[in-house]
């Protein structure tokens, strides 16, 4: 793939994934009734609900932060990995309580997450660390 194709990849795949999480996250922060009671399924507290949710909202934001100068990481790529571990929670919740088909909308998302991974290694956010 060209690098003009998968800078534009990378942006559609950031921005779908923007919204999707800010979507749900926002959803699970305002305390839903259909999210309470998912949680409540997989026999998890509330308060985590709430944890998941603030993570989601901020990985989100974080998948547009490349570097800070108070934190010199690669933040897109945490980011995003954050996500993606939080993608194969979900998985596993849906895959022990729900029919599997209720766990392919995050194994999608998780697919997604791995592509970003990898792109944002290779973008260069990570040129500036100093090898170990």
């Amino acid at each position: 793939m060209n690098s003009k194709m998968a800078k534009w990849g990378t942006l559609a795949a950031t921005g779908l994934l923007t919204l999707a999480f800010l979507g749900a996250g926002g959803t699970k922060l305002s305390g839903a009734e259909e999210m309470v009671q998912s949680f409540s399924k997989f026999g998890l507290p509330i308060e985590f609900m709430y944890f998941i949710g603030a993570c989601e909202v901020a990985g989100a934001i974080g998948l547009w932060l490349k570097m800070s100068i108070i934190v010199p990481w690669p933040l897109r790529r945490l980011a995003a990995t954050g996500l993606a571990i939080i993608m194969v929670g979900a998985i596993a919740m849906h895959v022990l309580h729900d029919p599997i088909v209720n766990a392919l909308p995050a194994a999608v998302f998780l697919a997604i997450l791995v592509f970003l991974v990898r792109a944002f290694g290779r973008s260069g956010d990570t040129a500036e660390m100093v090898p170990a």
